[in-house]
């Protein structure tokens, strides 16, 4: 009876001691992190028009969720995907060349559009964009084991973007009538402007960032990465003939439509949350 009641006590400690250890599963053990994440960056753009030249450092902050999973293969390697929102600013200018463009109200319009009598003409100093992209990241992460509450890493792999809204502010000046040569400039900042199509809907860019985990609590981290991202899809399209807003005069005071060619280059730092 007694060695009966010793195997019963001894079976139900090494149940308990089974069921606590499955909870105290250490961070290092995990396969799955979930968790938030936001961040600031500068954005560099690289003009491909001569017409226009990037106006200083533009700035993006991001924010949303991503998730790590490990390989089952080894716990050193494995893979984060995310779904994020990214508010930028981007920023260009002319060069020594007189650019504008024609617009009613708030919309820039086309040169495939008719001419209202609403119609101005602005001449273009200065343009913001202030994008908002939805971004689904993916990396390949690469990771070290645990280093007493710290682990470090480094990611490779793409941020694929799909434009959500954007607006345009513009500084320069204003004209009611391009072919009156009696008609006066007048200074303005056309603010919340819209051009239809001009930012390409789809954007990606290529790069890599490293940073550290710091297990601060239980299974709880906080990261922070530093990343450099290489944007090869072009910003905006190249639009056919038609639909281009953007004109210069030639020297028969023609106007002469062009397309605006831009990349974007970025410097990210992250902090993430993951449980």
């Amino acid at each position: 009876m007694r060695s009966f009641s010793i195997k019963g006590v001894s079976s139900v400690i090494f149940s308990a001691f089974l069921a606590f250890g499955g909870q105290s599963q250490t961070v290092g053990d995990k396969t799955l992190q979930a968790g938030l994440v936001g961040g600031v960056g500068i954005s560099m753009l690289k003009m491909g028009t001569n017409y226009l030249s990037a106006n200083g450092i533009g700035s993006t902050f991001t924010m949303g969720t991503n998730f790590t999973k490990s390989f089952k293969e080894s716990k050193n390697l494995a893979y984060t995907f995310g779904l994020e929102f990214d508010i930028e600013n981007l920023k260009y200018k002319k060069n020594n060349v007189n650019v504008f463009y024609r617009y009613t109200d708030l919309v820039i319009k086309t040169q495939k559009e008719t001419v209202a009598t609403t119609d101005k003409f602005f001449l273009l100093s200065e343009r913001t964009y202030n994008p908002i992209y939805i971004s689904l990241p993916i990396y390949l992460n690469f990771r070290t084991e645990f280093i007493g509450d710290f682990r470090y890493f480094a990611n490779f792999g793409l941020r694929n973007r799909f434009l959500v809204s954007n607006k345009i502010n513009d500084s320069g000046f204003t004209l009611d009538n391009l072919n009156d040569p009696l008609a006066q400039w007048v200074n303005k900042d056309n603010v919340d402007m819209r051009s239809k199509g001009e930012l390409f809907v789809f954007n990606s860019n290529i790069g890599f960032s490293g940073g550290a985990e710091w297990n601060f609590a239980g299974t709880t981290v906080l990261k922070a990465e530093l990343g450099y991202f290489y944007g090869f899809v072009p910003l905006f399209l190249d639009r056919s003939d038609d639909r281009k807003s953007l004109f210069i005069l030639d020297s028969n005071l023609n106007k002469v439509y062009f397309s605006n060619k831009s990349t974007q280059n970025q410097v990210v730092l992250k902090l993430s949350i993951l449980f």
